[in-house]
C-alpha cells in the first residue's frame, strides 16, 4: 500500500454537513503521479473509487466508504488576460469562492452570482452549480480529466459535459470513470451584470449598473439571510431541487394553488420553486424532527446538528418527500450526492 495511504479516516469532519462514517482508505492527492500511483493499486486490489472534494453537498452514510476515497488538491490559479475573453485554468482542488473573489478583484465578469458557494472548483461541473440566474456551464470552456479506464489525461470541451440542471456527463455511468483535475473557465472584461432573479433585481431596483464588487456583496448579503452558517450547523445547502415539469402538470397545480411561481425552461418545461411549495402549500418551513429541521429562512435546506446519525437524516427526507407528494403528487429529487 502506498505510504500516503491512510485507513479508517473519519469522514464527517470532511463534509459541511458533518455527518457520516470512516473512509475504509483515504489519501489526499496533489500530483498527477500519485493519483497514477493510488488508482493502480486500488484496481489491483479490487477497491472501489470515491473521490472526495469539499464535502459540501455529499450526504455520507454511518456506514462509511468502502475501499479508496481520493480527496482531490489539485492547486493552482492561471489567467490568460490578454483581449476581452480571459481564460482561467483552475486546479481541482482550490476553494470555488476564493476563485471568484479573485476574478472579482481582477475586474473579470461571469461569476460573480456565484459568489459564496461553499466547495471546490472541481465540483462545480459534475453538479453544474448554479444560483441567482447563472450556472458554471456558461463560463465553463472545457474540463480536464483522467480517464480511469484509460489511465491518461483527456480535455471534455463544454459541449460534451451534458450540462443540465444540476446535472453533467460527471454524474452518469459512462461519465464516472473521469477524476476532474482542472477546470478552464471563460470570463470578460465587459461589464454584464445579470440581474433578473428576483432578490437581486429587488436589490438594485433603483441603482445605475452596479460594480463587480457590489454584486458580489450583493449576493453574499442574500445568501446570508437565506443559507445557515455550515461552520455552525450541518448543512449541504439545498437539499432538494426545484422540480421541473411539463406545462400541463404546472397548469394543474397552479389551478390548485394560483400563486405558484414558475420559470420557463428550454420553452416547453416549467420549473417550480420548491421552496414555495414546502412553506406555502405544506407549512413546512422550519419543520423539525429531533436534530433535523428544514432551515427557518428557506425551506429548500436541510439543517442538522453535527454528528447526527444519517439514518435520522435519511427518515427525515423521505417524510418531506411523502408530504410533498400528498399535496401535490410531485415526486421531488435530492440536489445532494448520497454515499
Amino acid at each position: 500500500m502506498p505510504p500516503e495511504i491512510q485507513e479508517n479516516i473519519p469522514l464527517a469532519p470532511k463534509t459541511t454537513l458533518g455527518v457520516g462514517g470512516n473512509a475504509q482508505y483515504f489519501v489526499e492527492v496533489c500530483d498527477l503521479l500519485l493519483l497514477e500511483t493510488v488508482i493502480n493499486w486500488a484496481k489491483e486490489n479490487n477497491h472501489t473509487i470515491t473521490i472526495l472534494g469539499g464535502g459540501s453537498n455529499v450526504f455520507i452514510s454511518d456506514e462509511g466508504i468502502q475501499g479508496l476515497v481520493i480527496s482531490m488538491n489539485f492547486t493552482g490559479v492561471a489567467c490568460n488576460d490578454e483581449g476581452e475573453d480571459i481564460q482561467y485554468v483552475v486546479g481541482a482542488g482550490e476553494s470555488f469562492d476564493a476563485f471568484v473573489a479573485e476574478t472579482v478583484e481582477r475586474g473579470h465578469w461571469g461569476l460573480e452570482n456565484l459568489s459564496g458557494i461553499p466547495g471546490t472548483v472541481g465540483a462545480t461541473p459534475i453538479q453544474n452549480v448554479g444560483a441567482y440566474g447563472v450556472e458554471v456551464a456558461d463560463r465553463i470552456l472545457y474540463v480536464e480529466v483522467f480517464d480511469t479506464e484509460k489511465m491518461c489525461v483527456e480535455k471534455i470541451q463544454n459541449e460534451d459535459c451534458d450540462f443540465g440542471y444540476r446535472d453533467s456527463l460527471f454524474k452518469k455511468d459512462e461519465g464516472k470513470k473521469y477524476i476532474i483535475l482542472h477546470v478552464v473557465f471563460t470570463l470578460s472584461r465587459i461589464a454584464t451584470p445579470k440581474l433578473t432573479y428576483k432578490d437581486l433585481n429587488n436589490h438594485f431596483r433603483d441603482s445605475t449598473t452596479p460594480s463587480l464588487s457590489e454584486v458580489r456583496s450583493a449576493v453574499l448579503s442574500i445568501r446570508s439571510e437565506k443559507f445557515p452558517d455550515w461552520n455552525i450547523e450541518g448543512t449541504a445547502g439545498s437539499f432538494f431541487k426545484n422540480p421541473i415539469v411539463s406545462q400541463e402538470v404546472f397548469d394543474g397545480l397552479q389551478q390548485k394553488y394560483p400563486e405558484i411561481p414558475g420559470f420557463y425552461v428550454d420553452g416547453e418545461k416549467v420549473k417550480i420553486n420548491l421552496g414555495w411549495i414546502l412553506d406555502k402549500v405544506c407549512g413546512l418551513k422550519g419543520y423539525a424532527v429531533g436534530n433535523v429541521r428544514l432551515y427557518e429562512a428557506q425551506a429548500l435546506v436541510l439543517v442538522c446538528e453535527k454528528g447526527t446519525k444519517s439514518s435520522e437524516i435519511e427518515h427525515f427526507a423521505d417524510d418531506i418527500e411523502k408530504k410533498v407528494f400528498e399535496k401535490t403528487n410531485l415526486k421531488i429529487e435530492r440536489e445532494v450526492t448520497s454515499v
